[in-house]
């Protein structure tokens, strides 16, 4: 987890330094691809695809990128690309960019994942969470890189305050990528969750477990997050706070979600003899999680699975 935690950070201050050095539309670009890319490289390691990567693969990560380039086709249509990147003007559109444009994406990126929902083998409301959350990842990132594209015609160093560009690099580089996939993801798990958990599993989220309220909460998610960077306070210190708490929120509830689906996976699961935590290196039984440090054992790295006890000599 580290490691992942490193990339993350790599990529953060790669953006800024990008940013702060006045070569905007790099760090556009720097921001764009950093979340999905790191998205992607947990999902290899931990190996979600049981079997079936191509398909896991196209339905989820090419599927929310090919929503994301529809996406920012749209908005380039509904609204100059300057305007789409620093916040855009009090409009007539704003109904069209802060409503219908958010629903159009999340629409079209849940549709992929929820194709997987009739392959048997995904039947965990993990699977649901972990794909919901990567096509949402991809889909933001295409969506910037899509609206952003005329901006290169201005040259690498175009005009603009370096102060708003730095605020606008980290909303598009990590605050709407991840709020665009925690968004998808809790909109997703719910239908594994009515569909494929067991019965007396289906009301471990109470009300927002049912397909209809998650769906509602995404969409409210994202019509507001749109709202606000677009029309109330764009590309400002008080856009980046509000939008930093409802991707926290978000993300807090999505941590429920897979909790969720810990959990479920824990009761599938027979307790087998003791192996070595890969995580805290002490001595637990092979199960879903640690007895020591209580970390998801079905959630690490499969190429780096948990190592048998040694034997004493």
């Amino acid at each position: 987890m580290a490691g992942f935690r490193v990339a993350l950070g790599i990529g953060v201050a790669t953006m800024l330094a990008l940013a702060l050095l006045g070569l905007f539309p790099l760090a556009v670009v720097a921001g764009a691809v950093l979340v999905p890319v790191v998205t992607l490289l947990y999902l290899v390691d931990v190996d979600v695809y049981e079997g079936e990567p191509l398909l896991v693969i196209v339905l989820t990560l090419a599927w929310g990128m090919g929503s994301g380039v529809l996406v920012g086709i749209l908005g380039r249509s509904w609204a100059s690309p300057g305007a789409a990147l620093l916040g855009g003007s009090r409009t007539h559109l704003a109904l069209v960019r802060g409503v219908a444009l958010p629903l159009i994406g999340l629409s079209l990126a849940l549709t992929g994942p929820l194709l997987l929902l009739a392959r048997p083998r995904y039947n965990d409301v993990l699977d649901g969470a972990t794909f919901g959350a990567t096509s949402g990842a991809a889909m933001a990132g295409a969506a910037v890189l899509t609206q952003a594209s005329p901006m290169f015609s201005a040259g690498l160093r175009p005009l603009g305050d370096v102060a708003a560009w730095v605020i606008r690099v980290l909303e598009l580089g990590v605050i709407l990528p991840v709020l665009s996939m925690a968004a998808v993801g809790m909109a997703a798990a719910p239908f594994w969750l009515r569909w494929r958990a067991p019965v007396h599993d289906r009301t471990a989220l109470g009300l927002l477990g049912q397909p209809w309220a998650g769906l509602l909460a995404a969409a409210l998610l994202v019509v507001g997050a749109a709202l606000e960077q677009s029309y109330l306070h764009p590309a400002s210190v008080i856009s980046l706070v509000i939008l930093a708490i409802l991707a926290a929120a978000a993300l807090l509830y999505l941590r429920q979600i897979i909790h969720v689906g810990l959990l479920e996976e824990a009761a599938e699961l027979p307790i087998g003899p003791a192996i070595i935590c890969p995580n805290c290196g002490a001595r637990t039984q092979h199960h879903s999680f640690c007895a020591n440090c209580g970390v998801a054992l079905r959630a690490l790295p499969k190429a780096r699975p948990a190592s048998p006890e040694a034997p004493s000599s």
